[in-house]
C-alpha cells in the first residue's frame, strides 16, 4: 500500500481521570483515521499518556505507589476508556516505553551536539499541574493563567535549548504555509507570539528525579514538555526504525485544543529546525467543551464523565451501549464546529438523540425496510433508477460531504449526510408509495424503493467514521461490509439480497427530566383553564416543510414554506437560532393553522409553529408516526 497518512492526538496526563474533552480531540483522531483507511490509505493514529510529569510523581506519592507502578496502572484504565468509546488507534505510545527514552535520549544528544542545548540557571515561575514555566509579567497573584492554580518561584541549574535561534525560520515557514496552523485565529494567534521575540527554554530538571534521565548529566532529568513532544517521532521509528519513518514522517496532522499550541507550534517545529526533520504538514486546533459556560476542569468540578452520559442514554432507551457510545461520538461533532468551544447540556444531547437518529435517520431505515418486506417480501427489488435529479443531487451531496470531510469540517459534514437523510423521507412523502401500490404503478414503486435502499446503503458507508458500531449494523442488514475504497455509486446495493429487519434502532426519549427543572411546577407556571369550546376554535394541524431560509436582517427568524394538505402557506418562525434551513426541509411540523395573519419584519406569516423551549434549547412539536401534512391534530 503505498498512501500513508499519520495523525496524531496529544498525549494526556494520566493522574486525572479522562473526561469529554480528551475523549473529543481523540475521537476527532478517530473518524480522520476511519476515513482515510476508507480512501485506501494506511494509516498510523497515535495517542498516548505523558508520564514523566511531576504532578504524576505527586499522585503516586499520595497514592502511597511505586511511581513506575502507578503509571501502568493508570495508563491501563485510559487505553480501557478509548476502547470502550471505538477508537481504533495503532499504538497508545507511552512516555516511559524504551523505545521512546531512547529517542529522547538520541535527540538530546544531536541538539547538544548541534550546539543547541546548553547549560544555564533557570530561576522563575513554575505550575506544576500545567508543568509550564511562566514569565513574571504572564502571572499575577501567583495564579497560572492557563489552570488558575498556583504557581511557585524555583531556582535550579538546567540544560536549555535555544529558541530564540528559530524566530526568523519559524516567521519565515509559517509566511510560506500558513495552511500548516488551523483555524486561522490560531494561525495568527502564533505568527504574532513570535513576533513578539522568543526566549530559550529550559530542557531539564535538577530538582526531580522522576523522568528520562539526561544522556550527558546523571543529575538532570529531561523537562517533561520536551519529552513528551517527541512522542511523535517515536511513534513512526526516528530512532527505531529509520525505514518506517521515512514512510510517515512528517505527520499529516496533529490535533490538539487550544491551550497547548504555543508547544506543538512553536516550541515542536523549533526543535524538528534544530535536527533537520521536515515539520508537521498541519496543526488542527479545536475549541473546549464548556459547562455552565467554563472550561471543563477537575479543580472546579464541572467535569462530563463520557460513560455516565452513555450509562444514562441506555437506561433511557434500552439500546445498547456500542450504539450509545456512537450516539455521543455524533453528538459532539454535529453540535460543534470543530474550532469553536461547544456547551454539553443534558437537554442538547437528547435533543438531537430525538430529533436527528430517532425521527430522522431510523424512521427513514424503519420505514423503508417496511415497504421491502410489504412489497417484496423482504428483498432489494430489481435495480430500477429514480428521478434522475434526485441521484444527481444525491451524488453531489457525497461528493460534498468527501469535501468537508478531508478539510476536517466535520459539522459540516454531517449537516450535509442530515440533508441527504431529509431528503429520502421528503422524496418518500411526494412519492407517496402507497399510492403507487394502489395504483399499480410498479416499475415507479421498484425504482422509489430501490433508491432508497441503496441511499440506505451509501448513508451507512459515510456515517461509519462517526458511528462506526450502526454503520455495520446497517450494513450488515443490507448484506454488506465495510472495506476501503467502498462503491458508493447509484446501484452498487446487488438486487435479491435478503434485507434483515433491524427492529427500532432509536426508541424515541418521550420525556427526560432537565436538571434545572423541579419534580413539580411552580404556582407562577399554572395556566388559566379555558373552556372546551375555546380549545375547540384552534385547529391544529401537520405541515410539511418545503422550503426554508432567513428572513433579511433578522438574526431570530427563519421563512417557511408549508404544505398543509392540497394548500400552501408561509409562516415566519424565530427559530433561527436553533435550526439550520436546510436540515428543516421534509420534516413535517405541527401548526395552528388558523391564527389570524402577522406581518413580521415585512413578511407575513400565516400560521404558527408549535415548539417547546427553555432558556437554551427550542424543540419543534412532531407526529410520532407516517401521517400524511393536513391532518388535523386533535
Amino acid at each position: 500500500m503505498d498512501k500513508k497518512y499519520y495523525v496524531t492526538t496529544p498525549i494526556y496526563y494520566i493522574s486525572g481521570n479522562p473526561h469529554l474533552g480528551h475523549l473529543y480531540t481523540t475521537v476527532a483522531a478517530d473518524i480522520v483515521s476511519r476515513f482515510k483507511k476508507m480512501q485506501g490509505f494506511e494509516v498510523l493514529f497515535a495517542t498516548g499518556s505523558d508520564e514523566n510529569s511531576l504532578k504524576v510523581l505527586k499522585a503516586a506519592e499520595k497514592a502511597k505507589m511505586d511511581p513506575k507502578l502507578f503509571v501502568d496502572q493508570e495508563a491501563a484504565k485510559w487505553i480501557d476508556f478509548f476502547q470502550r468509546f471505538s477508537i481504533d488507534f495503532t499504538r497508545f505510545i507511552r512516555t516511559t516505553d524504551a523505545d521512546h527514552v531512547q529517542t529522547v535520549q538520541k535527540v538530546l544528544h544531536q541538539l547538544h551536539e548541534k550546539g543547541y542545548i546548553y547549560k544555564g540557571k533557570y530561576e522563575g515561575l513554575y505550575c506544576v499541574d500545567c508543568e509550564t514555566f511562566w514569565l513574571e509579567s504572564d502571572i499575577k497573584d501567583q495564579i497560572c493563567p492557563s489552570c488558575g492554580r498556583e504557581v511557585h518561584w524555583i531556582s535550579e541549574d538546567n540544560y536549555f535549548f535555544k529558541l530564540s535561534a528559530f524566530e526568523k525560520p519559524l516567521l519565515d515557514f509559517y509566511t510560506q504555509h500558513p495552511e500548516a496552523i488551523e483555524p486561522e485565529s490560531r494561525y495568527n494567534e502564533i505568527t504574532s507570539s513570535i513576533k513578539m521575540g522568543l526566549r530559550d527554554i529550559s530542557v531539564s530538571r535538577s530538582s526531580v528525579n522522576w523522568g528520562i534521565p539526561f544522556p550527558f548529566d546523571e543529575k538532570q532529568v529531561t523537562y517533561v514538555w520536551f519529552d513528551a513532544l517527541i512522542n511523535y517521532i517515536t511513534m513512526c521509528g526516528y530512532q527505531a526504525k529509520p525505514e518506517s519513518f521515512k514512510d510517515f514522517w512528517p505527520a499529516d496532522l496533529h490535533l490538539m485544543s487550544k491551550d497547548i499550541i504555543r508547544f506543538h507550534c512553536i516550541i515542536w517545529p523549533a526543535m524538528l529546525m534544530a535536527l533537520e526533520v521536515p515539520l508537521a504538514k498541519k496543526v488542527y486546533v479545536h475549541g473546549w467543551w464548556l459547562t455552565s459556560g467554563e472550561k471543563m476542569s477537575k479543580s472546579k468540578g464541572n467535569i462530563i464523565n463520557p460513560d455516565e452520559v452513555v450509562s444514562d442514554l441506555c437506561e433511557k432507551t434500552g439500546i445498547q451501549k456500542l450504539m450509545a457510545v456512537d450516539v455521543l461520538r455524533l453528538f459532539m461533532f454535529r453540535e460543534s464546529s470543530f474550532g469553536d468551544d461547544a456547551v454539553f447540556t443534558e437537554d442538547r444531547f437528547y435533543s438531537r438523540y430525538n430529533f436527528d437518529l430517532a425521527n430522522d435517520l431510523g424512521n427513514l431505515i424503519n420505514r423503508v425496510y417496511a415497504m421491502v418486506h410489504k412489497n417484496y417480501c423482504g428483498k432489494v427489488p430489481e435495480k430500477t433508477s429514480w428521478d434522475p435529479e434526485f441521484l444527481q443531487e444525491t451524488d453531489q451531496i457525497i461528493d460534498n460531504f468527501h469535501q468537508a470531510l478531508q478539510e476536517y469540517r466535520f459539522k459540516e459534514a454531517l449537516e450535509l449526510l442530515w440533508n441527504l437523510i431529509n431528503k429520502c423521507n421528503k422524496l418518500i412523502e411526494t412519492s407517496k408509495p402507497w399510492e403507487l401500490k394502489k395504483n399499480q404503478e410498479e416499475t415507479k414503486l421498484r425504482g422509489l424503493i430501490y433508491t432508497l435502499l441503496d441511499t440506505i446503503r451509501r448513508i451507512g458507508f459515510l456515517i461509519y467514521p462517526f458511528m462506526p458500531y450502526f454503520a455495520e449494523t446497517l450494513l450488515k442488514s443490507l448484506c454488506e461490509k465495510l472495506g476501503p475504497m467502498a462503491d458508493l455509486s447509484f446501484g452498487a446495493l446487488p438486487s435479491g439480497v435478503m434485507v434483515n429487519q433491524t427492529g427500532v434502532l432509536f426508541p424515541r426519549i418521550k420525556t427526560f427530566q432537565c436538571e434545572q427543572c423541579p419534580e413539580e411546577a411552580p404556582k407562577e407556571l399554572e395556566s388559566p383553564e379555558i373552556s372546551y369550546e375555546d380549545f375547540a376554535k384552534i385547529d391544529f394541524r401537520v405541515a410539511e416543510v418545503l422550503e426554508a431560509s432567513k428572513v433579511e436582517k433578522s438574526d431570530k427568524l427563519l421563512l417557511l414554506k408549508l404544505k398543509v394538505g392540497t394548500c400552501e402557506k408561509q409562516v415566519v418562525a424565530g427559530i433561527a437560532q436553533h435550526y439550520d434551513p436546510l436540515a428543516l426541509i421534509g420534516k413535517k411540523l405541527v401548526i395552528v393553522n388558523n391564527l389570524k395573519p402577522v406581518k413580521l419584519r415585512g413578511v407575513m406569516s400565516h400560521g404558527m409553529i408549535m415548539a417547546a423551549s427553555n432558556e437554551e434549547v427550542l424543540s419543534f412539536i412532531t407526529v410520532e408516526k407516517d401521517i400524511e401534512s393536513g391532518a388535523k391534530v386533535k
